[in-house]
């Protein structure tokens, strides 16, 4: 490198340092983005990308990526610090939970009337619950006609072995409850198809309009002023943790099904339909970003780094590796010389 092409190097280096000391940075910064607005007002979104490109950038990065263990493990670790923080003993669920975003949601919930309904009917209906309400009947009908003595009323001599106990009537006379809990059964089944209809309109009057806002007022009343470490002293640190790695291993599951492959080309699909054609400006207008937002944000972001990086001297460092190439260049030699 010659005296000249060196003096020129060492100038170019001072005059690149100057941009960001003494907060210049932040000038640059300004003085950028603002280029960048004005270069996406005349620029579309497909002229930058595509929604193929989109899609593979999911595909490798999200679906395809491998999940590092210790964001699961942090994930628990944050976990537990929210059960345990001191801010839990101080702050109530209204205090994070305002009452009328509660009644907002019992509304919505009042008027999705059909939903309820349907819920219900699927509820009665499943074999889960036609299980248990057989067996609730079941058992209340055959204890009844026990306690009540119908076979003893029924049957001469059996009176005393009732009273002594039910023990006694299946040991001495075991054909009489078998043959009982027979009609009880064959009773049951014949008439379940009607027991299931009258607990799903019973259920559906149950949760009417007046007793869901009702039933919401109380709870409200009732929780909305304990404390979150009382709502959080119930679930135990331990079986969090297990949650979230029950979560972890679904999402690894999840995000290789067809499904999910489905769901989101058709949403990068949509976007690009919406606003392929429009400028970048208008796309970043419409999700609320603002010239003055990310300037404010990029400066609030990168004063720190870019101030450690001046008094460390790793950004000098940095100017003077990317200069050198081109101050060591034949051409740059070749234009002085001439």
């Amino acid at each position: 490198m010659t005296d000249l092409v060196h003096q020129l190097f060492e100038a170019h280096v001072a005059h690149e340092l100057t941009r960001f000391k003494n907060n210049g940075y932040k000038q640059t910064i300004e003085e950028e983005v603002s280029a960048a607005f004005d270069w996406a007002q005349t620029i579309k979104l497909k002229d930058v990308v595509t929604a193929q490109q989109i899609i593979g950038i999911i595909d490798r990065n999200v679906v395809a990526l491998p999940v590092a263990g210790g964001v699961t493990e942090l994930a628990g670790e944050m976990s537990q610090k929210v059960l345990a923080s001191r801010h839990n003993k101080k702050t109530a669920l209204q205090d994070i939970f305002p009452r009328k975003q509660y009644d907002d949601i019992v509304d919505k919930v009042v008027g999705l009337e059909d939903l309820r309904n349907d819920l219900i009917r699927r509820f009665v209906t499943s074999s889960l619950y036609t299980q248990q309400i057989s067996e609730v009947l079941f058992t209340g009908i055959k204890e009844y006609m026990l306690t009540e003595n119908i076979i003893a009323r029924k049957v001469p001599g059996v009176s005393a072995l009732v009273n002594a106990g039910r023990y006694t009537v299946n040991k001495i006379i075991p054909s009489i409850e078998a043959a009982m809990e027979n009609r009880v059964k064959r009773y049951i089944e014949s008439n379940l198809e009607n027991t299931i209809l009258r607990s799903e309109k019973s259920l559906i009057r149950f949760f009417d309009e007046t007793r869901i806002v009702d039933t919401a007022e109380k709870i409200w009343e009732s929780e909305s002023k304990k404390k979150l470490s009382e709502y959080f002293s119930l679930i135990d640190p331990n079986d969090l943790e297990d949650f979230i790695i029950i979560g972890y291993e679904f999402w690894l599951h999840f995000r290789k099904t067809p499904y999910f492959k489905g769901i989101y080309t058709e949403l990068v699909k949509y976007f690009f339909k919406k606003y392929g054609d429009k400028e970048l400006d208008v796309i970043l207008e419409d999700v609320g970003v603002t010239r003055k937002m990310v300037i404010q944000e990029l400066v609030e972001v990168l004063s720190p780094a870019i101030d450690k990086a001046l008094s460390t001297g790793y950004l000098e460092k940095r100017i003077r590796e990317r200069l050198a190439s081109f101050y060591l260049s034949e051409e740059a030699a070749a234009l002085v010389s001439s």
